[in-house]
């Protein structure tokens, strides 16, 4: 059995990787609401949106984190929110290589708050896993303990 097909139809690996990228998530937009004002001025430093989007996505991205990540923890939507939660990422890719690029290295990145800190270096390491993650569930054949498995039960029967 090939890798990519074990990865695929493992229904653990299924559950693990909703989990495991739900709980980053979580905690990173539980870890930036309550400071979305210095989130926003983080955001605007960056340069790479103009500052009016800037500013609307540093206010909207805390709680698309969380929503997105509530949502793969349990298991909702499990195909939605992984696509979701691969745009999210991208986001943070770009985000954290304008940093290196202009200079911004050795700073904590503010990706989970005031959590966790991290440098941007770190950081694009951590989203590389999590975009890989995020994909892998996407294709992800099996819905093990995930309420679209129940709801997929319940529609069948009352058809």
């Amino acid at each position: 059995m090939r890798l990519s097909s074990w990865f695929l139809n493992n229904r653990f690996v299924g559950v693990g990787l909703r989990v495991i990228i739900g709980v980053v998530l979580l905690s990173a937009g539980i870890g930036k609401a309550p400071m979305q004002a210095e989130w926003v001025d983080v955001v605007i430093s960056y340069g790479v949106l103009p500052e009016a989007l800037a500013v609307w996505y540093a206010l909207t991205l805390p709680w698309l984190e969380i929503v997105i990540g509530i949502g793969l923890i349990l298991g909702l939507f499990t195909r939605i929110f992984s696509a979701a939660a691969m745009l999210v990422i991208i986001s943070f890719i770009v985000g954290n290589s304008a940093a290196l690029i202009y200079g911004f290295a050795a700073e904590d990145c503010g990706c989970f708050g005031g959590f966790m800190p991290l440098n941007h270096v770190w950081s694009l390491v951590v989203d590389a896993v999590l975009l890989l993650g995020s994909l892998l569930l996407f294709f992800q054949c099996r819905q093990f303990l995930a309420l679209d498995s129940k709801m997929n039960d319940i529609f069948r029967r009352n058809r």
